[in-house]
């Protein structure tokens, strides 16, 4: 959104005149400013600018704190206007405002739907239940075990008798799915697309062990007596109690641990190198078996638990298998892949050429291609 626009906002929000929709978005922006307020900004146009919104907005929103406007970077700028702005476009936009850079747009035959609460539900024998088409309540009640169902997508395992025997159970999401677990310690599961988690229905043993394929983030049930160990195919995360988000997908070159609360120790299975997280880090472990740990907004990385696609500085072949897994199509690109990154928030409601449209704010531009049945996304030069 240019900046004309945001002050248009600005000026109506003054006056009362704006939607419920674009009253909630000038508060944001007013939000994002506080955040954003960081190092040095040396561009006294856009300082100027920034200062002029700020003023109108502060007359109606009433801070309880200033911001120190010689300390916004411009990148910080940028991203103030780039993310409110696309997200703003997402809720409000009209046929003649915002890019128009695909003809697509008007064929919503040519489109793909977000996803959604879907996932399988393989038990020991082997058989396995549909979740979605599942009724809500109680699925099965086998061996001491009952599974249920809420309306919400969730499922939850309880203990009612001394499960003894060992059994192992698969929750997995395909492309497009998502789906939420509570183990039978209470442990919760969030599972991303494409992504699956294979655990016992009961803990008996004397740590408690689950195998995690694609993406998960956990809340980890605190039991000092049984530490909980998270495997995927190149690592260990061992845990007591804590938040976490593991990003292990095949199509991605580093499996990335996120820390949100507790300690986690994160160990490469092949070299034996092991680290500890402190909240607020994540550890990348590399294809070489090394491990780096860096700061960063942990947020950011569980944005898709909230309903987000979170771009910050983003690749885009990282951004496209994003899109790829959660609208369930294939993404290919025509040519080179584009030199740009990508910032910004999208709602995962959005259809993919709703976010498609928004990341071409990046001069990232794209057709669909049907061949027969099949459609997939070209992004081109």
């Amino acid at each position: 959104m240019e900046k004309k626009k945001i002050k248009e906002l600005l000026s109506r929000y003054s006056k009362g005149q704006c939607s419920a929709v674009e009253k909630a978005w000038v508060e944001a922006l007013y939000d994002q400013l506080i955040a954003n307020s960081t190092a040095d900004l040396s561009d006294n146009i856009v300082q100027d600018d920034l200062k002029e919104i700020y003023q109108q907005l502060a007359a109606v929103h009433r801070p309880q704190r200033s911001i120190p406007w010689l300390q916004l970077t411009a990148a910080a700028v940028s991203l103030i206007f780039i993310s409110i702005g696309l997200y703003f476009y997402l809720k409000t936009s009209t046929p003649n405002s915002g890019p128009q850079l695909s003809q697509q747009t008007e064929e919503k035959v040519h489109d793909f739907a977000p996803g959604s609460n879907k996932a399988i539900l393989t038990l020991s024998d082997g058989s396995s239940i549909t979740l979605d088409d599942a009724a809500d309540g109680k699925i099965i009640e086998r061996d001491g075990i009952q599974i249920t169902k809420n309306k919400d997508g969730l499922i939850r395992y309880q203990v009612l008798a001394n499960a003894k025997e060992l059994r192992s159970n698969t929750l997995s999401t395909p492309k497009g799915g998502q789906y939420q677990l509570i183990l039978s310690d209470g442990t919760k599961v969030w599972l991303n697309a494409a992504s699956s988690i294979t655990y016992p229905t009961s803990f008996n043993e004397k740590e408690r062990k689950v195998i995690l394929k694609g993406e998960g983030y956990f809340e980890i049930a605190k039991n000092e007596q049984q530490p909980f160990k998270v495997i995927t195919d190149r690592q260990e995360v061992e845990v007591l109690g804590t938040h976490f988000n593991i990003n292990s997908y095949e199509d991605e070159s580093d499996i990335k641990t996120t820390l949100l609360e507790g300690s986690v120790k994160v160990s490469d299975l092949q070299t034996k190198q092991s680290i500890l997280l402190k909240p607020g880090e994540q550890a990348t472990l590399r294809k070489n078996g090394k491990i780096k740990v860096g700061q960063v907004n942990a947020e950011n990385a569980i944005a898709w638990k909230s309903g987000f696609f979170q771009f910050q500085n983003s690749d885009v072949q990282q951004a496209m298998r994003q899109l790829a897994r959660w609208y369930d199509v294939n993404i290919e690109f025509e040519d080179r892949v584009p030199d740009v990154k990508l910032w910004g928030e999208i709602h995962r409601n959005a259809t993919a050429v709703e976010a498609l449209e928004i990341l071409s704010y990046f001069d990232l531009k794209y057709k669909i291609v049907s061949e027969g049945k099949t459609k997939k996304i070209i992004i081109i030069q």
